[in-house]
């Protein structure tokens, strides 16, 4: 690899955090640049089937589960109770590890791309003072005064229309940032230890302080969730990041799912995502119900284990499979209940669909209320979620303006860049390192 041209992306989580680096690295590669993107195992497949290096991030699955002493489903049990988990469990309990990775990894890099949340990278980066920008894949992650995220356990005033609301914003913000600071001991120790001086800087949750990054990109729409005049000086708003993977032409819906979609009228689509096993409960079996008490035809994308059990409880109106591509199969819905990640509300909105989001951690309770104070859908939290509430959403949902305004919505998000964004600011970081 030519030096000038290795971007090193690294990133952390659900399939969710590993698309937006893939969209980002393909777009690199377009571009003449040779990306590559450092990720937990599990996610080397997805990496290398798209073209795109990959290399060893940790933590892994593994490396969780024997921390904390349980399996993957006790895994996702205590992180539903505990709001700390993943910066005490994760990102804290393993910088160490996540810090040597990323390192390793940029080896020749002379560009790095960081998820805003993954803590050791952002060591790495500093370390290695070379341009980077932190990517922020979700509204949450920037704690603004003027229009704050709903975020579980912080008050926030979450529509502020004075200055006296914004100013109890303020205090509140100031709450939330002293409570990440203080769980962020073993990040003050370890920048000791590598010899890193000491600094007030966010890396974690952003609250508008400066930061050492030279750009953090918001990757979500701006008509979803706008910038605002508390958000870091260095804060672009760019737009989702949409992508064709490298077998787009090929890509299509499996033969059974596709004659079920053309045998009838647009099903609502029902999904929990990938943590769907692990928090499912009787959504899947409500849903189902639902469906049938408004004689409408529906799609259960449930996962494997949910998939088994519900083979045989489908009619001819239900169609259940473990996993669909949702920029092939949201298009072809009448709307589409989720549970609010940003990655499949993103593809909702881009296919035009109105929405129920049914959340049940982390951001996915902001993206519910962004959609309902757009028009765009409605929401309801998964503990409350039955099939009287379902089918009275739907009803709403389905009779109301939802769908008009879900359909113009699309056509602002069609014409946003997204990754472009960030490819041109790489190209510019590029240009300066070969002049300097």
């Amino acid at each position: 690899m030519r030096e000038a041209k290795k971007v090193v992306l690294a990133t952390f989580g659900t399939l969710g955090d590993i698309y937006p680096f893939i969209a980002i690295a393909l777009a690199l590669q377009a571009r003449g640049f040779a990306p590559v993107v450092a990720a937990p195992e599990m996610h080397r497949r997805a990496i290398e089937g798209e073209g795109v290096a990959f290399a060893l991030l940790r933590p892994h699955e593994k490396d969780i589960v024997d921390a904390l002493g349980v399996d993957i489903p006790g895994a996702f049990r205590i992180m539903l109770k505990n709001p700390h988990f993943i910066l005490d469990e994760i990102y804290m309990r393993f910088l160490s590890e996540t810090y040597e990775d990323v390192m390793h990894a940029c080896s020749g890099a002379r560009i790095v791309i960081t998820h805003s949340l993954l803590v050791g990278a952002h060591q790495a980066a500093e370390m290695l003072a070379v341009p980077y920008a932190r990517v922020a894949l979700a509204p949450i992650h920037l704690q603004s005064a003027a229009d704050p995220p709903l975020t579980p356990s912080a008050p926030y005033i979450l529509y502020p229309k004075s200055c006296a609301a914004v100013q109890y914003n303020r205090i509140v913000r100031t709450a939330v940032r002293l409570s990440v600071d203080a769980r962020m001991s073993r990040l003050r120790a370890f920048r000791r230890k590598i010899g890193l001086p000491s600094t007030r800087e966010d890396f974690f949750l952003d609250f508008g302080r400066e930061n050492k990054a030279q750009s953090i990109f918001g990757l979500f729409s701006p008509h979803f969730a706008p910038a605002q005049p508390d958000h870091p000086k260095n804060m672009h708003t760019v737009g989702f990041p949409f992508y064709k993977p490298a077998d787009a032409e090929r890509r299509e819906l499996a033969p059974r799912l596709q004659s079920f979609l053309s045998a009838g009228e647009p099903p609502i689509i029902f999904t929990l995502g990938s943590f769907a096993p692990e928090v499912s409960g009787d959504f899947y079996d409500q849903s189902m119900r639902a469906a049938r008490a408004l004689g409408r035809r529906a799609v259960l994308l449930a996962g494997a284990k949910d998939a088994a059990r519900l083979a045989s409880l489908v009619g001819p109106y239900e169609y259940v499979c473990e996993q669909a591509p949702h920029s092939l199969l949201f298009p072809e819905s009448l709307c589409i209940v989720h549970h609010g990640g940003i990655g499949t509300t993103a593809e909702a909105l881009r296919a035009g669909k109105a929405q129920i989001v049914v959340p049940f951690f982390g951001d996915q309770p902001d993206h519910g209320a962004r959609v309902e104070r757009l028009g765009l859908g409605l929401a309801i939290k998964l503990s409350a979620y039955n099939e009287r509430r379902a089918v009275a959403a739907l009803q709403e949902l389905i009779a109301g303006d939802y769908p008009a305004k879900a359909k113009g919505f699309a056509k602002l998000v069609a014409m946003e860049k997204g990754v472009e964004s960030i490819v041109e600011w790489a190209e510019d970081m590029s240009a300066k390192f070969r002049h300097a």
